[in-house]
């Protein structure tokens, strides 16, 4: 991954003094996780796995009210390309240089619905990102696989397998799944999509606790700090960045 470069006009810029300390490390850690177009995914999940390693309390509610925070300051702008999130910086190329012959995401003008947050969704107050809870299992019922939050998009995939079994996921049986889910992992999405996923490969027609063959999601290891070029040249980003969050 290159350096990044971070302009001086971030010390006085009004939009980034808005932001709340999580918000702006948020971005900044965006910023040197991005490719070379200024993409990135827009699974909450992913977003706190990549950019915050270390921070095992971090909630992926966090993440998501950041990215929606970003986004309504115009400094994140979000995009759905084939039933998937991503987002990029639009003022990337002002800034930063573009090495890569392709980007490793697809382009926001290859999108079916482009998610522009850039007039601070002043009609509706709806979260970009909405993190998992049980409840949510009748409110999108039948909407479009793009609205839905990865752990829907998983229960999808596990009530098709049920379907393929002849033992239909009744919209009962499907929130009973998801306060199970709760009760094996409270809060944690990715380790409920773990264990979604162990179901619809063992064919199980419930959900269990992960055994220890199952794919899960790795534990958090030391990453190594990422430079940060300034214009004077190339340091880290300050201590209170990572204290922060």
């Amino acid at each position: 991954m290159p350096n990044r470069i971070l302009n001086e006009g971030i010390c006085s810029s009004d939009t980034i003094d808005g932001l709340k300390w999580f918000e702006e490390v948020l971005f900044y850690r965006l910023i040197v996780n991005c490719d070379d177009y200024g993409r990135f995914d827009g699974r909450a999940a992913i977003i706190k796995n990549r950019l915050f390693p270390l921070k095992e309390n971090l909630t992926l509610k966090a993440v998501s009210d950041g990215i929606s925070a970003l986004a309504n300051k115009g400094l994140v702008v979000l995009y759905e390309f084939e039933g998937k999130p991503f987002l990029y910086l639009p003022t990337w190329a002002k800034f930063q240089t573009v090495r890569a012959k392709k980007s490793k995401y697809p382009s926001p003008d290859e999108s079916v619905k482009s998610s522009e947050i850039i007039c601070k969704q002043t009609q509706a107050d709806v979260p970009v990102i909405q993190s998992n809870s049980y409840s949510i299992s009748k409110s999108k019922k039948g909407a479009p696989r793009a609205d839905r939050t990865p752990l829907e998009i998983a229960l999808d995939d596990f009530a098709a397998a049920r379907k393929a079994m002849k033992k239909p996921l009744t919209e009962k049986a499907r929130e009973l799944t998801l306060r199970e889910l709760e009760k094996l992992a409270p809060g944690d999405e990715a380790m409920q999509i773990a264990i979604i996923n162990q179901s619809i490969q063992r064919g199980w027609q419930g959900v269990f606790a992960l055994k220890d063959d199952s794919p899960h999601p790795a534990p958090a290891q030391k990453a190594p700090e990422k430079p940060v070029s300034w214009r004077d040249g190339p340091t880290f980003l300050p201590d209170w960045a990572e204290d922060q969050t």
